[in-house]
C-alpha cells in the first residue's frame, strides 16, 4: 500500500476512535519510510491523543528539521500536534500556510477555527467553522454546530447558539455530552434555569451516564447561588459511587468555592486513597496547601507529585514542576523548576504565569511582563488579569468588555467571578472611569462576601477584651516577665496604610532582616489557647495571658528568638512586618519589653478605598472585613480605639509615622525611623525599590516604584460613594466596654497549681477560690479547688465543684478519672464506673487524634498542668 493510501486508512481508523489501532499501522509504515513527513506528522498526532506528549513533541521536532516544503494535510496535522500540546500560536502559523496552499481545505478551516477560539477571538473562529461546516463529514457536523454554538454564545448571539445546538442534538451520535454542555452554557447565560436543567433530564434520558449529568447538575445549581443544593447533589451521587475521583474532586472544588478548606482538603485525600499514584492530585494538592499557608503538607505532596514523575516528560511532569516550584522559598530553585516545566510544555500557562508572579515578587518587572503578555496572547482573561496585578492595563474596550462577559458567567463559584471583577475595578480606574471602577468593586466585593462570615460587633468585643487585659496594673504586675532582646522589631497599622513600603525601607539597611508577614505571635496565640483547652480554663487568649507565670512567658520569648535567628544569626533587628500585629501590642511588650514597634497610620478613607478594591481572597483568612464599607469602617475604629489605648498604658512608646509624611518627604521619615531604633544613617534605605527581597502581599507592585503622590487623597475620587464608612466612621461605639475583669495576681492559677503539688493545701484552697470567686467560668480552677478539696478529705465538698467544671468542659479524660475516684469514695459505685469508662473513651479518642495529627508541643506548661 502507498504511503498516501496507508495515511488516509490511518485517519480513517483515527476517526473511528480506533486510536491503537492506527499508531500500530502507522509504525509498521514508518520501518519502511522513517522521515515520511505525512506519517511523521499523523504518528505525532496519535502519539499526543494517547497522552503520550513527549513523543508527540519528538516527531515534530523530526519534522522541523525537514527542509522540503510540506503539503496542507501534513500542515493541518503539524497544527494538531501544536494544539494538543497546548501551544495555539504556532498552531496557528501552521493552519495559516496550510490554507494558503489550498483555499477552502475544510479540515485546515475547522482546526483555524478552534485555535482562533483557544485566543478568544470568536468572530475569526466563528467564520471559520461556518465555512468548513457544508464540507466537513456527517459524523463531525454535531461538533462543527457545537463549536459555532460556543462561539455565538461568547458573541451574546444567544439564538443562533440555540440554533445550532439544536441541529447538533439532531444529528446526536457521539457529541450527546458536548451538545449538552453548550446547551447548558447557553441556557445559562440567558438565565432560562429551568430550561438548562431539562436539557440535562433530556440527555439522561437519551442515556447519558447519570454521574456525568449529575455533575453537571452541579453546576447548574452552583452558577444560582445554590452551593449547598450542589453539595448535597453530588454527596447522594457519591453514596453510590465511592470511588468516583471526578465526584470527589468536584466537591473539592466546591469546598474550596464556599472556604471550607478542612472539607477540601478531606476530599482530595479521599481521592489520593483511590488513585496514590496520580501525581496530578499530589500537585493538586501542593497548591492548595500552599495557598493556605500548610507549607510542611504542601512541600511533602509536591514532592510526591516530582517522585511519581520522575520519568516522565509530558504534561503531568511539567505540573509536578510547577507544584514544586510554588512551594520552594529560594527565588533561583523555584525559578528552574519553572522554566523546566516550560521547558517541556511551552505554553504551559500555569508555568508561564507562576514564573511571572515569582518574578514580579522579585522586582524583574519586565520579564515578569513578557511571561503575562504571552498568556495574554493565548489565553486572554487569565493573561490580562495577570497583566492587571502589574499595573499593565488594557485600554481596548473590546477586551475589558471580553473579560467582564467571563466573570459574569456563572460557574461553581457562583453567579460572577470576583476576582476578574476585582480586575475589572483596577482597569477601569486607571482609565479614570471612577464611577464604573467602584461599580465593579461593589459587584466583586458582594460576591466575596456571601461565602464569608466576619462579625465586626465580635471584632470590636475582641478588641474591648485586649484593653480590659492589657492594663496598667497588669504591665506592672509583669516587669519581671519577657526577655530584654530588641532583636524583634515590628511593623504594623492597618492592612494597605503603608507598612510594606516602611518594611522595604527598613529592608535597606545592613543592620535590619525584613522577614516579611512571618505571624509570629499569631503561633503564640494559638500555643496559648491550645494550653488552656488543655488545663480546661475555659478562657482564651487574651483572658488567658493572665495565668502565664514568668517562667512561662520567657519560655514563649525565647522560641520566638530561636525562631528569628533562623532568619539571619548576624542581623542586629528582623522585622515581622504583619499589619494586624496593632492587636498584639501588649503581647509583644509582654515578652519583649524593649522591642521596636513602627506603627504606620495613614488617611482612614484612603485606607479604606485601598481595601475595598484588593482582593484578598480571604475565605480562609483573616481579612473578611474588607469586603464591606462599614465593615472596614468599624475595623478602623477599633484601630484607633486600640492605638489610643495602646498610647495610654504602654511605658515605652510606640513610633507612630504617618503614610503621606513617607511619600512627602521619605528621607525624613526614614532618618526618624533610623533614629528610633538607634542605628546610623544609610542612603541604601531609600533605594527600597531595588532591594533583592520578595515581596508577597497585596503591594508588590508599589514597592517597586519610586515614591509616587497620587495614592494620598485617592478617596476623593469616590467621595460620592462612600457614605456607608463615614456613617460608621462617625458614629458611636457599637458596644458599651466590657465590664473590668476583677484583678488577680499574674500567674495566679500557677501560684496554685505550684502549691497543690507541694502539699501547701491551705494558700492552694485559698487560691483557687479566689479565682473562682472573680472568674466563675474558670473550669480549671473549679476542679483544681475540688481536688484541693478532696485531698482536705472533703469529698462531699469536692463533688459537685468537680460536676460543675466538667459541664463546663466535658472533654478531659483526667478530670472524669478523678471524679470516678470521689464517686467511688463516697460508696456510689455506678456513678463511679461510668466516669472511668468515660474517662477511657476519652484517652482511646486523644490517642487516635494523637496518631491522626502528631503529638502537639505543651512548651512550658508539660510540668505545671497534669
Amino acid at each position: 500500500m502507498s504511503a498516501p493510501a496507508l495515511a488516509t486508512r490511518i485517519r480513517t481508523l483515527q476517526q473511528r476512535g480506533a486510536l491503537a489501532e492506527a499508531a500500530a499501522l502507522c509504525q509498521q509504515a514508518l520501518t519502511g519510510q522513517p522521515n515520511h513527513s505525512a506519517l511523521l506528522a499523523l504518528q505525532g498526532v496519535l502519539h499526543c491523543k494517547q497522552q503520550d506528549f513527549g513523543q508527540g513533541r519528538a516527531c515534530l521536532q523530526i519534522l522541523q528539521t525537514q527542509t522540503s516544503g510540506f503539503d496542507a494535510q501534513t500542515l493541518t496535522d503539524m497544527a494538531a500536534i501544536h494544539l494538543l500540546l497546548k501551544e495555539p500560536l504556532p498552531a496557528l502559523q501552521a493552519l495559516n500556510q496550510a490554507l494558503s496552499q489550498q483555499p477552502g481545505f475544510y479540515l485546515a478551516q475547522a482546526r483555524r477555527g478552534l485555535v482562533l477560539m483557544q485566543l478568544g477571538r470568536f468572530t475569526e473562529a466563528q467564520s471559520d467553522l461556518q465555512t468548513a461546516l457544508p464540507q466537513s463529514p456527517m459524523p463531525q457536523q454535531a461538533a462543527m454546530h457545537i463549536n459555532i454554538a460556543r462561539c455565538a454564545l461568547f458573541l451574546a448571539e444567544n439564538d443562533e447558539a440555540l440554533q445550532h445546538i439544536g441541529q447538533a442534538q439532531m444529528l446526536g451520535g457521539s457529541h450527546l455530552e458536548q451538545g449538552l454542555l453548550v446547551a447548558v452554557d447557553t441556557f445559562v447565560a440567558l438565565q432560562r434555569w429551568d430550561d438548562a436543567e431539562a436539557a440535562i433530564q433530556h440527555a439522561l434520558d437519551a442515556g447519558l451516564e447519570e454521574l456525568k449529568c449529575v455533575k453537571l447538575l452541579a453546576l447548574v445549581l452552583a452558577g444560582q447561588d445554590k452551593h449547598a443544593q450542589a453539595a448535597h447533589s453530588l454527596r447522594q451521587a457519591l453514596s453510590k459511587h465511592p470511588d468516583d475521583i471526578g465526584l470527589l474532586m468536584q466537591l473539592a472544588t466546591l469546598a474550596k468555592v464556599q472556604g471550607h478548606y478542612g472539607e477540601t482538603v478531606r476530599y482530595m485525600q479521599a481521592a489520593i486513597n483511590i488513585e496514590p499514584e496520580n501525581a496530578s492530585l499530589w500537585a493538586q494538592l501542593a497548591q492548595l496547601g500552599n495557598k493556605h499557608f500548610d507549607e510542611r503538607g504542601a512541600l511533602a505532596a509536591a514532592e510526591k507529585a516530582l517522585a511519581l514523575t520522575e520519568n516522565t516528560t509530558g504534561l503531568q511532569r511539567a505540573e509536578a514542576l510547577v507544584a514544586i516550584a510554588s512551594v520552594t522559598s529560594g527565588q533561583n530553585l523555584a525559578e528552574g523548576y519553572y522554566q523546566q516545566a516550560l521547558g517541556l510544555v511551552p505554553d504551559y500557562v500555569p508555568a508561564s504565569l507562576g514564573l511571572g508572579h515569582l518574578l514580579l515578587q522579585w522586582g524583574r518587572i519586565g520579564e515578569a511582563v513578557a511571561h503575562f503578555e504571552s498568556v495574554a496572547e493565548r489565553h486572554p482573561v487569565a493573561g490580562y488579569g495577570a497583566l492587571i496585578n502589574a499595573r499593565r492595563f488594557p485600554e481596548d474596550p473590546e477586551i475589558l468588555a471580553h473579560i467582564e462577559k467571563i466573570a459574569y458567567l456563572p460557574s461553581l463559584q457562583g453567579t460572577v467571578s470576583s476576582g476578574l471583577l476585582f480586575d475589572l475595578a483596577a482597569a477601569w480606574e486607571h482609565l479614570k472611569d471612577y464611577g464604573k471602577a467602584f461599580r465593579f468593586a461593589n459587584a466583586a466585593n458582594a460576591a466575596s462576601r456571601k461565602f464569608l462570615a466576619y462579625n465586626p460587633e465580635q471584632h470590636t468585643r475582641h478588641c474591648q477584651a485586649i484593653c480590659r487585659t492589657f492594663t496598667p496594673e497588669f504591665f506592672a504586675q509583669t516587669q519581671s516577665y519577657g526577655d530584654p532582646s530588641r532583636l524583634p522589631a515590628f511593623v504594623l497599622g492597618m492592612p494597605r496604610s503603608g507598612t510594606t513600603l516602611v518594611e522595604q525601607i527598613l529592608g535597606g539597611h545592613k543592620d535590619i532582616f525584613v522577614a516579611g508577614e512571618i505571624a509570629i505571635l499569631s503561633r503564640v496565640i494559638q500555643k496559648l489557647n491550645a494550653w488552656e483547652r488543655h488545663i480546661g480554663s475555659g478562657q482564651q487568649y487574651p483572658d488567658c495571658v493572665r495565668d502565664l507565670t514568668p517562667e512561662q512567658a520567657r519560655h514563649f520569648a525565647h522560641e520566638v528568638l530561636e525562631e528569628l535567628h533562623h532568619y539571619d544569626p548576624d542581623a542586629r533587628y528582623i522585622v515581622d512586618k504583619l499589619p494586624h500585629n496593632f492587636e498584639n501590642i501588649g503581647l509583644i511588650r509582654l515578652l519583649f519589653p524593649n522591642a521596636p514597634i513602627i506603627h504606620v497610620l495613614r488617611e482612614p478613607r484612603d485606607v479604606a478605598v485601598s481595601n475595598y478594591f484588593t482582593d484578598y481572597q480571604a475565605k480562609f483568612g483573616g481579612m473578611g472585613f474588607a469586603y464591606d464599607l462599614q465593615d472596614i469602617g468599624a475595623q478602623l475604629r477599633d484601630h484607633q480605639s486600640l492605638m489610643a489605648h495602646w498610647d495610654n498604658v504602654l511605658a515605652k512608646p510606640v513610633l507612630t509615622i504617618r503614610y503621606e509624611d513617607v511619600v512627602a518627604d521619605t528621607e525624613a521619615a526614614a532618618r526618624n525611623i533610623l533614629d528610633y531604633l538607634g542605628l546610623a544613617w544609610t542612603d541604601s534605605v531609600l533605594d527600597f525599590q531595588n532591594l533583592e527581597r520578595a515581596v508577597k502581599t497585596a503591594s508588590v507592585w508599589q514597592v517597586r516604584q519610586p515614591i509616587y503622590r497620587t495614592s494620598t487623597e485617592k478617596w476623593r475620587r469616590y467621595a460620592g460613594f462612600l457614605q456607608p464608612l463615614e456613617e460608621i466612621l462617625s458614629a458611636p461605639p457599637l458596644a458599651g466596654p466590657l465590664e473590668p475583669l476583677e484583678t488577680l495576681p499574674a500567674g495566679y492559677f500557677f501560684q496554685g497549681m505550684a502549691c497543690l503539688q507541694a502539699g501547701e493545701l491551705e494558700p492552694a484552697g485559698e487560691i483557687f477560690s479566689t479565682i473562682v470567686q472573680r472568674h466563675p467560668q474558670h473550669a480549671a480552677a473549679l476542679h483544681m479547688l475540688g481536688i484541693t478539696r478532696f485531698k482536705q478529705g472533703q469529698a462531699h465538698t469536692a463533688l459537685p465543684l468537680l460536676q460543675q467544671a466538667i459541664a463546663q468542659q466535658p472533654r478531659h479524660a483526667a478530670w472524669f478519672q478523678n471524679i470516678s475516684a470521689i464517686y467511688r469514695t463516697l460508696g456510689i459505685a455506678d456513678e463511679a464506673d461510668a466516669a472511668q469508662e468515660k474517662s477511657q473513651q476519652l484517652k482511646n479518642l486523644q490517642a487516635i487524634q494523637t496518631l491522626q495529627n502528631g503529638q502537639h508541643p505543651l512548651g512550658p506548661f508539660t510540668a505545671a498542668g497534669r
